[in-house]
């Protein structure tokens, strides 16, 4: 029995070895899982990927808002200090959220609470001088101050007399933070304002209190100040002008006055030329002519089908000429049209087409690329007189399409596009109208161009791209059908998927 014992003895060392393995091996195995989740949170934390899945793309910046974030010399401080209870104060944090994200920590956001964080919002109201019920995205470049109300970050519907009168509020009808926060972050982070004089007295458009309040609220937002100037009252173009629009001029220039253009142009000048096709302006045509774009001074139209009534006043088809051309951004023209190249535009009444002497503009070291060219359907008719006689093409007189409407040209760019030089440069577009009130609410995609074009004039490229876009809020809009369909999945189909579950599973219990 004793011999029994003794030879069992022995046996308990192995299983206390065996168990200690185990317990070893059980340890290493969770320090190897920590580790890993460890190892895969901190690269999750530092590299990761976002994309916006929203209907809308809501909180999608733009390329130029990027591209600005990405130029930051210097850190930013955003503070959002908002009332949690105005309707856009969780759209502002989230967005500028995304502006953190975007800019690799040089844009930095704090929020702040005014009612939870009393102290906090009593500090900034003291430095900032900001009344303590105000609403607002405070911008802090080294030093350099912006403030963005919600006003200007909300579009507001328009009440009528009657809903004022009922005290009602007008509801946000879009949310346009990203266009006021980067037209904010431009204004602070350049060293000075550009400048663009707008000539007048040739039959121009006022700038103020006329047709041009959308292009000059544009180039406020991007820090570009527009001021009317008359050459006939000065000596020379002022020193502080960054560039000069010709906006649709309908009388020539005189010989002094094309002088001054002409040595702004010859001393690195920077020329944003629209033209009016019933203009008569030899002058200007003959300076540009020079540059290798010559104004054909046609009227680019198409005829179509359209319905109107008839002598008897009954509704039939009939011919109808179509003054204004579609246009698309050429890709060639990708340096200027970056974002929009493809796209279709609609340019707003009379328009003309360019010849461009490319051969001529290569002999002289001048860069000529067309931006903007009308669809085939589109002629240029030699012969117009007015949209009461319905035009036909003549090949032999007049300009077949595919038209040239707009071109940029360069006078004294490198090839090697590493080494940068001052040069000139000049955008002509054969149409005024597209950049008028009207013109930019019939096409959008217009004043786009225009600030990609003001901004190429103004070597500021890296600022070009499609501008912040007003994120208009989503409706679901369901037929009689679809909501028949939903109803039916509501109250049918998912009670009935449940229910056989709940039979499926009693079944296994009883059985």
């Amino acid at each position: 029995m004793a011999n029994e014992i003794s030879s069992l003895e022995p046996a308990a060392k192995p299983r206390s070895m065996k168990r200690f393995q185990i317990g070893l091996n059980v340890i290493t195995q969770v320090f190897i899982v920590f580790v890993l989740v460890a190892m895969i949170n901190f690269i999750g934390f530092r590299q990761f990927k976002r994309w916006d899945l929203s209907q809308n793309k809501k909180y999608e910046l733009s390329s130029m808002t990027t591209n600005l974030l990405a130029s930051l010399q210097k850190p930013v401080k955003a503070t959002v200090f908002f009332n949690p209870g105005v309707a856009i104060a969780n759209d502002v944090s989230l967005l500028l959220r995304e502006f953190e994200y975007a800019s690799k920590k040089k844009f930095e956001v704090e929020v702040v609470d005014p009612y939870n964080n009393v102290s906090r919002a009593k500090d900034l109201a003291s430095k900032y001088k900001f009344g303590g019920n105000d609403n607002i995205v405070i911008l802090d470049y080294d030093g350099h101050i912006k403030f963005v109300t919600a006003q200007d970050m909300a579009e507001l519907e328009q009440l009528d007399q009657m809903a004022q009168m009922q005290g009602q509020q007008p509801r946000i009808k879009a949310f346009k933070g990203e266009q006021a926060i980067t037209s904010a972050l431009i204004e602070i982070t350049e060293e000075k304002q550009n400048k663009v004089y707008v000539l007048a007295g040739h039959g121009e458009p006022e700038l103020k209190g006329g047709t041009l309040n959308g292009l000059k609220a544009a180039t406020d937002r991007q820090n570009i100040k527009l001021e009317t100037l008359k050459l006939n009252d000065v000596d020379k173009v002022p020193e502080d002008a960054n560039g000069l629009m010709i906006i649709g001029a309908r009388a020539d220039f005189s010989e002094r006055e094309l002088k001054l253009v002409t040595d702004f142009w010859a001393k690195k000048g920077r020329l944003f030329v629209l033209l009016d096709p019933d203009g008569r302006t030899p002058r200007l045509d003959g300076f540009l002519l020079e540059n290798g774009i010559t104004p054909s001074h046609d009227r680019v139209l198409r005829v179509g089908k359209g319905l109107g009534r008839d002598d008897t006043q009954s509704l039939a088809l009939h011919d109808v000429v179509y003054l204004s051309p579609t246009g698309v951004m050429t890709e060639r023209g990708k340096d200027i049209s970056k974002d929009l190249a493809g796209i279709d535009t609609a340019l707003l009444g009379a328009t003309e087409s360019l010849q461009l002497n490319i051969q001529k503009a290569q002999l002289e070291n001048r860069q000529l690329i067309p931006l903007i060219e009308s669809s085939k359907e589109f002629w240029g008719e030699t012969e117009f007189v007015g949209d009461q006689a319905v035009p036909f093409l003549d090949t032999k007189k007049d300009h077949v399409g595919p038209l040239t409407l707009a071109a940029a040209m360069e006078k004294g760019a490198v090839a090697d596009a590493r080494v940068k030089v001052d040069t000139s440069r000049m955008i002509v577009v054969g149409n005024a109208g597209w950049i008028a009130d009207e013109g930019i609410r019939v096409a959008e995609v217009g004043i786009n161009f225009a600030m990609n074009s003001l901004n190429w004039l103004l070597n500021r490229e890296p600022l070009i791209g499609i501008p912040p876009k007003v994120k208009a809020p989503v409706h679901l809009g369901l037929d009689d059908e679809q909501l028949f369909r939903l109803a039916v999945v509501v109250t049918l189909l998912i009670p009935s998927f449940f229910a056989v579950i709940g039979v499926g599973v009693w079944f296994v219990r009883r059985s």
